[in-house]
């Protein structure tokens, strides 16, 4: 018996009233998927940005000169931040001087930069059984599929929404003080390959009261598995109770 079995064991056989009928070693089916995003990071202005972006919108500037000068900051500092507004589509040259976008004119009134978007990709474990995506430490199991596993579900049902709820599990975007990270759209997704989680099943007879049930351990969650012993009781329950105690 591994150690983990015995640890699990012993805390379920601590009610003296509880008596181990019957341990299961098996793997549950699950779709391991490649889901490829865009993210963009917004943060609050800052003070240079918003002067350079004000400039541009009440005065003709043809260079970084002119607004060094102006502004009396290094020409470096300044055209890192043109480079960067240009890239997110906030300014374009016209007629040889620096003007607005209507993206521009849009993140100044907010006072908020938006970044251009990257590419991103995430792996995660969708469970048949549980109707949702899984997280955890995964080990692939390599026993007998579960007895009451469901089929695979194609990736063309699955909708947006559920991609991304997927993604908000491994805490995909936050925010940080001034700082936030938005998953902007889902551009790919792909099943890499199907794989198994273990798990270890303890069938139970509560004495006091004559009530059989299940505890079923799932290593990658690392808990007790409510959704799995419920599948099993609404199935078995009635065979359990001939086999064990008729």
């Amino acid at each position: 018996m591994d150690p983990l079995e015995k640890r699990l064991r012993d805390e379920l056989l601590r009610d003296l009233n509880v008596k181990l009928l019957e341990t299961a070693k098996w793997s549950l089916p699950i779709q391991v998927i490649d889901i490829e995003y865009e993210t963009v990071k917004r943060k609050r202005m800052d003070i240079l940005m918003k002067m350079l972006l004000v400039a541009f919108r009440t005065s003709r500037f043809a260079s970084v000169e002119e607004l060094s000068g102006m502004l009396i900051v290094e020409p470096l500092f300044i055209q890192d931040i043109i480079d960067r507004m240009d890239r997110a589509g906030m300014i374009v040259m016209n007629d040889g001087a620096y003007s607005l976008t209507e993206t521009g004119r849009q993140q100044l009134d907010a006072g908020i930069y938006i970044q251009p978007p990257e590419m991103e990709e995430s792996t995660v474990r969708y469970s048949p059984l549980h109707g949702r995506f899984l997280v955890g430490e995964f080990t692939d199991g390599s026993r007998e599929a579960f007895r009451h596993a469901l089929v695979f579900r194609k990736l063309t049902d699955f909708r947006d929404e559920e991609w991304r709820e997927a993604l908000d599990q491994l805490d995909v975007a936050y925010t940080d003080g001034n700082v936030q990270l938005v998953v902007q759209a889902i551009t790919a997704v792909n099943e890499l390959e199907r794989n198994s989680i273990p798990c270890i099943e303890f069938r139970l007879h509560q004495t006091a009261d004559d009530r059989l049930f299940a505890r079923v351990w799932n290593t990658m969650t690392g808990e007790w598995d409510e959704t799995l012993e419920n599948h099993i009781m609404e199935r078995e329950l009635t065979e359990w109770r001939e086999k064990y105690l008729g």
